[in-house]
């Protein structure tokens, strides 16, 4: 996006773009790619907010997750896309699953052997 702003100036100029996905997703549909991503048919209980709080058990967690939640937004980029001619590389499900693959390979994140 911000290379087309620069190749499109006169169109960008004055304008205000957001660099983020085409589409949004929820927390839910993210778990859900996840479990998909590992071949495992999903399953998600969901908690009442005291619930999820008193299962973390971690007072800092909890906050940055209720901030981030409270927060999240959903924003457009139909500008970019009218005045720049811009459409993102990759939908956000392929972003996760890249992340994740990377993850792996990186060995940030392991699997457990089935035995």
């Amino acid at each position: 996006m911000f290379y087309k702003a620069i190749l499109h100036r006169n169109q960008a100029l004055g304008e205000s773009f957001h660099a983020v996905a085409a589409e949004s997703m929820t927390l839910y549909g993210y778990a859900k790619a996840c479990y998909q991503f590992f071949g495992q048919e999903p399953q998600i209980d969901f908690l009442a907010w005291p619930e999820w709080v008193k299962l973390v058990n971690n007072q800092e967690l909890s906050e940055h997750s209720y901030y981030h939640l409270a927060r999240s937004g959903s924003y457009s980029i139909e500008n970019a896309r009218k005045l720049l001619n811009y459409e993102p590389k990759y939908t956000t499900l392929e972003t996760v699953e890249q992340g994740i693959q990377s993850y792996l390979e990186r060995g940030l994140i392991t699997l457990k052997k089935s035995e």
